[in-house]
């Protein structure tokens, strides 16, 4: 794999994982965060922090079943960041998945500008032989043509004479 191609996919690596890691750490922060506001209160469909992070994990997704809500104001707040923040985690996967494919179709693009290329090369090496040809084959008929012409004007001189 070509040093360029190589380092672009090692880009393309590199985001994967900060989204995943930003991901797990608003999942695993806006669960924890929505345990400690809301995991004492009676009203509230937290009982556990496996459901706060089931409840992070699903909002962050944007799937949000609705089996789990938070009650109070801090709670909604919390759910809002981590709305914001799955919104900005897909919009991220989106784009990392578009490079992957621009990078691809380039490369392959690349690859088949270069053999056109190849071929136009070739095609004009051999329109050029054919060029310096004809000209080589042109300059020997004007030299002969030269050597003809003065020994016609040497030979009508001693004529002359």
């Amino acid at each position: 794999m070509p040093r360029k191609q190589r380092l672009t996919w090692t880009v393309v690596l590199r985001l994967a994982v900060v989204v995943t890691g930003f991901a797990s750490l608003v999942v695993l922060g806006g669960g924890t965060a929505l345990w400690l506001v809301e995991g004492e209160r009676p009203d509230s469909t937290i009982r556990s922090w496996g459901d706060a992070l089931w409840w992070s994990l699903t909002t962050l997704t944007t799937v949000g079943y609705g089996d789990h809500v938070p009650v109070t104001t801090t709670g909604r707040l919390i759910a809002a960041g981590v709305m914001v923040a799955g919104v900005a985690v897909i919009g991220a996967v989106a784009a990392i998945v578009a490079l992957a494919v621009a990078l691809r179709v380039a490369r392959e693009e690349e690859l088949a500008f270069e053999a056109a290329a190849e071929i136009l090369e070739q095609r004009l090496d051999v329109r050029l032989a054919r060029i310096e040809a004809q000209l080589a084959g042109l300059d020997a008929r004007l030299q002969a043509w030269s050597t003809v012409s003065v020994d016609d004007a040497v030979r009508s001189g001693r004529d002359d004479q």
